[in-house]
């Protein structure tokens, strides 16, 4: 304790998505605990998120590293940890290296996930462990439900990621020069990077030439890193003229930029939670990942997904998840695409 008042460790390292997953549970402990020392360890990937966010007093940012050198960082960040002396760690990661982390702390309570969702054996650095009450629970739900445990509960999805005035002035800069105030004006990111989650390239195509030929809105294609191929895939097969969004620096600049969009397409990815987070309405496709896992809670929103017949184990969903991608069709995309936005919101205007 500092003053009487508890030191409280978050651990979630990655990914982009799941990080985002885990701040209304930050802002439920905040609610609960509003002048405890509150910190998050984190990979440099995701670590713009949460840079500045109110909730949080400090960020342990983790650089990940490969072979010995790793090791070596990975050991120093343990005892960077420890040094801080937290009374209070709750790991929302669940796996060896997380639950490493949380007993290098040596916090006097170290909350975590029970069995089977706590995974590679970090159960056995927790010893406050918090069974879930079913195993079809969203990400969401069950990060709530692990700092419920602690007394903290959020009635509210709304989430905070505090993007820098100079960083939305650019982003609204942009848009203002680019987009048609009176359209729609829809981000669509194509790029993922497993398989099972990859609607075809040639069905964002379709889908583009759809939106734009209704007249109704304008389409912008997103990418990050690595990814500008699948721009190149998608601009070699559709007829219309659709918008490449420029390279953005760093996650925070993504975010503006998804909010500054009237909706959101794309599939099970960090950018999609991202999205989410932002309070821009989402239509999300689904492949081999289960939905009511991994889709967004914050309405508005829509899941395109077509199950597996049969065996629903996850070996079988991502088995067939190509094939039920591609039978969710661009039409099936462009219906749930204008649906969604007639229901949701207003004629277009300046954010």
């Amino acid at each position: 304790m500092k003053n009487g008042l508890p030191r409280i460790l978050v651990i979630r390292l990655s990914a982009i998505g799941d990080v985002v997953r885990v701040l209304p549970a930050l802002h439920a402990l905040r609610d609960a605990y509003p002048h405890a020392q509150i910190d998050w360890a984190v990979e440099r990937k995701a670590a713009d998120l949460l840079e500045a966010h109110l909730a949080l007093d400090d960020l342990l940012v983790f650089e990940r590293l490969e072979g010995w050198a790793g090791v070596k960082c990975f050991a120093a960040f343990c005892r960077r940890i420890r040094g801080r002396r937290y009374d209070i760690v709750v790991d929302f990661h669940g796996i060896l290296k997380s639950g490493l982390i949380a007993g290098a702390s040596g916090a006097k309570d170290r909350y975590g996930f029970a069995r089977p969702r706590s995974q590679e054996g970090s159960y056995l650095f927790t010893n406050k462990k918090v069974r879930l009450f079913s195993h079809d629970l969203n990400r969401i739900e069950e990060n709530l439900q692990l700092v419920d445990a602690l007394g903290a509960k959020r009635a509210s999805l709304d989430v905070t990621i505090a993007i820098p005035p100079d960083v939305q002035e650019e982003v609204d800069a942009y848009f203002d020069a680019t987009f048609d105030g009176g359209k729609w004006t829809v981000a669509m990111h194509p790029a993922m990077d497993r398989a099972e989650k990859r609607w075809p390239v040639e069905h964002f195509a379709e889908l583009a030439d759809l939106l734009l030929a209704d007249g109704r809105f304008e389409v912008m294609l997103t990418w990050g890193p690595g990814q500008f191929d699948v721009i190149h895939a998608i601009l070699d097969r559709v007829h219309r003229n659709v918008v490449v969004a420029p390279e953005t620096q760093d996650l925070r600049q993504y975010a503006w930029l998804v909010h500054r969009a009237h909706l959101y397409f794309g599939g099970d990815t960090g950018p999609m939670h991202i999205a989410s987070a932002m309070g821009t309405p989402v239509v999300a496709v689904f492949g081999g990942t289960d939905p009511a896992k991994h889709a967004p809670l914050r309405n508005p929103f829509e899941v395109l997904h077509i199950p597996p017949e049969g065996d629903t184990s996850d070996r079988a969903r991502k088995a067939t998840a190509e094939e039920r991608l591609r039978r969710i069709t661009p039409e099936m995309a462009y219906d749930s695409c204008v649906r969604l936005l007639t229901q949701s919101a207003a004629r277009p205007s300046a954010q």
